[in-house]
């Protein structure tokens, strides 16, 4: 009834903002970023400049053009090869690619060049993790922890990693250091909230669900989670009331129209919940076909 916990930043760009920072001042010395425009005039000029190329790359993968981003960050490489920024910022590039092997390589580069770099070893723990390596990706977000002891975010991560292996007891320690150093992290909330829930710690996970739920009021997926756990205690009321409050974030959220079904049928509310049946199945959500027979036995269709 629940959803898996889920990743913050599955591919991510950590450190673009720090690095756009000093690149602009590499590049530019005006108050004024440089544009796409002015850093091809300044690379037709001078078509040796490293800094241009790496401006330019910045730009266009904040504007989705990765394909070209890419070809100017091995440019930026090729005229400058010890240029951490560069293979730091191409490997995020070929992770939102999916090109895993690609970002490997350049995080290893980096990771050569820069080896007590926290955020590289987290980056690549992601990649691993995307891999299905859940093995390097432990390790790689616990060497990210080694050198920066205050990085949530690898607490985090490797917490849904050790979800993934069924290390439970590992996944809760680590998530409760995530909410000790990042305690307005909504998502933390809601994924220890799941471990609660799979441990049977009712209460205990209505509780993260309902912070998580004031830290971020659109946070849909708690509201479903929070209704499961209501479900599993009986209190469909609740139950309904959240998986309402779901759909009303998210209309698309077929899970929810599903979940709402089960809490309207323990409330003898049987044509809405043959209703949101039939809007989960239109959405695409693999509904049990007993209940689904079972609510239209009730509801008085043959």
């Amino acid at each position: 009834m629940n959803f898996p916990l889920r990743s913050l930043l599955q591919i991510i760009l950590i450190l673009a903002g720090a690095f756009w920072c000093v690149s602009a001042v590499r590049a530019n010395d005006d108050t004024r970023a440089p544009s796409i425009e002015d850093l091809d005039r300044a690379i037709a000029i001078n078509p040796d400049s490293a800094d241009a190329y790496f401006d330019r790359g910045i730009l266009l993968e904040k504007k989705g053009d990765l394909v070209r981003a890419i070809s100017d960050f091995s440019q930026t490489i090729k005229l400058s090869p010890q240029d951490a920024a560069a293979y730091y910022i191409r490997g995020n590039a070929y992770a939102k690619q999916d090109n895993f092997d690609q970002a490997v390589t350049d995080y290893n580069k980096v990771i050569e060049l820069t080896p007590g770099d926290a955020s590289v070893y987290y980056n690549r723990g992601l990649v691993f993790d995307a891999e299905g390596n859940t093995a390097q990706a432990i390790s790689d977000f616990t060497q990210a922890i080694k050198i920066d002891p205050q990085y949530a975010q690898s607490y985090h991560n490797r917490a849904l990693v050790w979800d993934k292996v069924k290390n439970w007891d590992q996944a809760m320690a680590d998530l409760d250091k995530t909410i000790e150093l990042a305690p307005g992290l909504a998502e933390a909330y809601y994924n220890r909230g799941i471990l609660f829930d799979k441990k049977a710690k009712y209460i205990d996970a209505i509780n993260d669900f309902s912070t998580a739920i004031r830290l971020d009021p659109q946070y849909a997926e708690s509201y479903v989670n929070r209704g499961g756990v209501y479900v599993e205690q009986g209190d469909f009321i609740q139950a309904r009331y959240d998986f309402t409050k779901a759909i009303e974030i998210n209309p698309g959220l077929a899970q929810a129209y599903n979940n709402r079904a089960i809490a309207f049928f323990q409330l003898k509310q049987y044509d809405k919940a043959l209703d949101d049946l039939q809007k989960a199945i239109l959405s695409g959500y693999p509904v049990d076909p007993e209940f689904l027979a079972t609510v239209k036995n009730h509801a008085g269709i043959k």
